[in-house]
């Protein structure tokens, strides 16, 4: 089974800015997919991998003032 997340509002300062932040998310262990939806990404994670993954992405989230939520 899997988790979906929404991440919104994430703020660049310019394009390798928001370059760095996928490439941060891609790296994150229990990813299965991101996908880009109008003015959010959603996130699919492996529930195997939840609590870990989860935090992860909270830390990138936060880094870029971006806001978690369950989807």
């Amino acid at each position: 089974m899997n988790t979906e997340i929404a991440i919104l509002g994430a703020v660049f300062k310019c394009q390798a800015d928001e370059d760095i932040f996928y490439q941060r998310l891609s790296e994150i262990k229990g990813i299965k997919k991101i996908v880009t939806h109008n003015s959010y990404l959603l996130v699919t994670i492996f529930d195997t991998h939840k609590k870990q993954t989860i935090s992860d992405i909270s830390e990138v989230c936060d880094i870029w003032h971006a806001t978690m939520a369950s989807h």
